[in-house]
């Protein structure tokens, strides 16, 4: 019988972070979703975040012997919380402890210098306002209306504007207009604003060295989206001659976009084109991203043997090749 693994958090609503959690292993989806009456209309994989109270923990203990006992840490506000455990990029795989959902705990200890949010939560910004008010951080807020191109994305009809709330540690206001700056500088995001950004946050020099090594190694950079393509044997050596700098614009190719967590996914690209050698992976700039997706966000793209320079010239990093075989 397969087994999916979930996890029960204990969030303190005074230092707004979980303080304690346990993993646990469920054979029988339905009798979870049974003891915290899930809807599985709403939520048929099951991916959500629920709120759990005293009755389901006691009954969740019992029936999957977790042992969960936040009761123990004796602390006056805290919820329970209830998440399946996702595959491939938690951020629970990181080797350090990554500022997410850790933000105020962090800032009073003086190791995060800053925080940004977007359309915080009324919740959120209620557990931080606290601390500006005891002269402990700094707030500043921004509203700024969402652009045309995004409105369609908007939360609601309602939702016309976009509203960042930054808070920093006393001393540290400096942050905020770097930062802001930094989000305003435009022509995409890239491997540098990244760095500058984990700077700004407080994030130590070799976190944010391995955070772009792994973002490099997982989805081929930072910023924007993935994409991939079969080449031939011709065109493999055309790149290794090229030093893996440029896509070979020797035939036709079809791009898909390149999903991480779906490496079989993509791996089955290579069966269904009968003379590919091999799976190259790319990131490519803004301007070009939005050239390509114009009218058509899903893919494939035909891109014929003209076009290919320019996607070239548009390339954000070097093309990776992730699957190879033996040419047909």
């Amino acid at each position: 019988m397969s087994q999916a693994s979930f996890i029960l958090s204990a969030f303190d609503l005074n230092l707004w972070c979980s303080v304690l959690e346990s993993k646990f292993m469920v054979d029988d989806l339905a009798a979870l979703q049974a003891i915290i009456d899930a809807d599985t209309d709403d939520d048929p994989d099951f991916a959500g975040f629920y709120s759990i109270d005293p009755d389901e923990l006691i009954a969740i203990n019992q029936r999957f012997d977790v042992g969960f006992d936040p009761a123990s840490l004796n602390l006056p506000e805290i919820e329970i919380w209830l998440e399946r455990e996702r595959k491939g990029r938690s951020i629970r795989d990181v080797p350090y402890l990554v500022h997410t959902n850790f933000e105020l705990p962090l800032m009073l200890e003086g190791r995060k210098k800053l925080a940004r949010f977007t359309d915080i939560l009324p919740s959120t910004e209620e557990a931080f306002d606290r601390w500006v008010a005891k002269s402990v951080l700094h707030k500043e807020v921004f509203v700024e209306p969402i652009p045309e191109a995004l409105k369609p994305f908007a939360i609601g009809p309602n939702h016309g504007a976009i509203r960042d709330v930054y808070y920093t540690l006393k001393g540290e206001e400096w942050r905020i207009p770097a930062m802001n700056l930094l989000w305003r500088a435009g022509g995409g995001w890239n491997e540098h604003f990244e760095r500058l950004e984990g700077m700004l946050f407080g994030y130590e020099d070799w976190q944010i060295d391995w955070w772009i090594a792994h973002r490099n190694e997982q989805s081929g950079g930072i910023g924007g989206v993935p994409f991939c393509c079969t080449v031939d044997s011709e065109g493999l050596k055309w790149m290794e001659l090229a030093g893996f700098k440029a896509l070979p614009p020797l035939a036709e190719i079809q791009i898909h976009i390149y999903d991480p967590d779906e490496d079989t996914v993509a791996a089955a690209l290579l069966p269904e084109d009968e003379c590919a050698v091999a799976l190259a992976r790319f990131k490519l700039s803004l301007e070009m991203q939005r050239k390509l997706l114009d009218g058509n966000t899903r893919g494939p793209w035909q891109i014929n043997r003209e076009q290919i320079p320019d996607i070239n010239r548009h390339l954000k990093r070097q093309v990776d090749v992730l699957f190879r075989q033996s040419a047909p």
